[in-house]
């Protein structure tokens, strides 16, 4: 799934609500991502449903920084792969 980087308080990976809604079951409070070979946990809040559609933390502020994906210009946040890998684990890439 395609998703975009996020900031606001931290850095974190927008999915979008159609993406949460095919990829993403509400009976899950968190997620493992994978990250350069190394599974992350990230809880996911009830606004995750609504409003927030998005994980955060600063491992993808430091993936994203190692990257060279941020700081990016304004209102031109980077695209993002989001694999799923089976149950609630995904892997986080820079698209090909």
């Amino acid at each position: 799934m395609t998703a975009t980087a996020w900031k606001s308080a931290t850095y974190g990976v927008r999915v979008g609500a159609s993406n949460a809604a095919k990829f993403f079951k509400r009976e899950w409070k968190s997620i493992q991502v994978e990250i350069d070979g190394e599974f992350h946990e990230f809880r996911l809040p009830d606004t995750f449903w609504t409003t927030c559609p998005e994980f955060r933390g600063n491992v993808v502020k430091k993936w994203l920084l190692r990257h060279g994906l941020a700081p990016w210009p304004y209102k031109k946040p980077p695209r993002l792969e989001v694999v799923p890998l089976g149950g609630n684990r995904f892997r986080l890439s820079k698209p090909a």
